[in-house]
């Protein structure tokens, strides 16, 4: 059994890593989904001593507001997931980083966004069961849907799911939008920064299976 917490969107409040500093150190992984910063290489460094504090087996994708030589660095430490894959407990990880065009820099169109999903799905074995790991949410779900604007995920992210059915889409960018949903047979999963909602993705699995799937509130203490 392999268990992985996942957090998007901490955007320089990496402080609040110390608030599960117990589940952290219990993970065998932790996934850091997009906007680990506000496009600071001191702040991430900031952010992965903490973190590394904890648990030192760290795969990230950007958001749109980090960088390139954010996402540079995290190449050179081997954590950088974006276009590739890594395999975990029979499971192929997925990393999808950036947004469509929104604040930030760090950002692409859908069709750029389509190859970029191409590129680590066709590093994976195909035959094994997949877990996406993207900053942007798909289409049209809770996990991307903005009171008074409605859903604003991506299509080509949403038609890559309806294809593949990963067992998991991780997500973030969308602070607003909390929440699980599903795509067919793949489960949709924005847990909303830890700073704002005082939650965090967690994920158990083995042998190729997802044996437990939450939203986990932090715990007083943990």
């Amino acid at each position: 059994m392999t268990s992985l917490i996942v957090l998007p969107d901490i955007h320089d409040q990496s402080e609040h890593l110390k608030r599960i500093a117990k589940p952290l150190h219990d993970a065998d992984v932790v996934l850091l989904g997009g906007d680990m910063t506000n496009g600071s290489i001191n702040h991430l460094l900031r952010l992965l001593a903490i973190l590394e504090e904890y648990n030192e087996h760290i795969y990230a994708v950007g958001g749109n507001m980090d960088t390139p030589q954010i996402m540079t660095h995290l190449a050179r430490e081997g954590m950088n997931l974006e276009r590739r894959h890594v395999m975990l407990d029979g499971v192929a990880i997925l990393g999808l980083g950036g947004a469509l065009p929104f604040t930030g820099a760090y950002v692409f169109s859908e069709e750029q966004l389509a190859q970029h999903l191409a590129d680590a799905e066709a590093s994976a074995p195909p035959d094994v069961p997949k877990i996406l790991l993207a900053h942007q949410p798909p289409y049209g779900t809770v996990c991307d849907k903005i009171a008074g604007l409605g859903h604003v995920g991506s299509h080509a992210v949403r038609a890559w799911i309806e294809r593949v059915q990963p067992l998991v889409c991780f997500c973030g960018h969308i602070h607003e939008a909390q929440g699980m949903d599903t795509i067919g047979k793949t489960v949709i999963v924005n847990p909303a920064p830890i700073w704002q909602s005082s939650s965090y993705a967690y994920l158990e699995i083995e042998n190729g299976e997802v044996r437990v799937l939450a939203i986990r509130a932090v715990e007083a203490g943990a």
